[in-house]
């Protein structure tokens, strides 16, 4: 019965939409990098930012393992 709630087609959804924010997060970070290779004027700035949207999606990460 504890187990029900996560057959839910809303809690399915819903977690496939964190899946999906978490590669999108991830994909985010790599242009990022690949900007601030190319462009060193930037190129603090947007590693910083990569690290901030690697940071979240591995948040949105442990929050789906729990």
């Amino acid at each position: 019965m504890i187990e029900a709630w996560r057959t839910s087609p809303k809690v399915i959804e819903l977690l496939r939409r964190v899946q999906d924010t978490q590669v999108f997060l991830r994909m985010a970070a790599l242009e990022l990098r690949r900007i601030a290779e190319q462009t060193p004027d930037v190129a603090v700035e947007a590693r910083l930012i990569a690290q901030k949207l690697e940071a979240e999606a591995e948040d949105l990460a442990r929050r789906d393992a729990e």
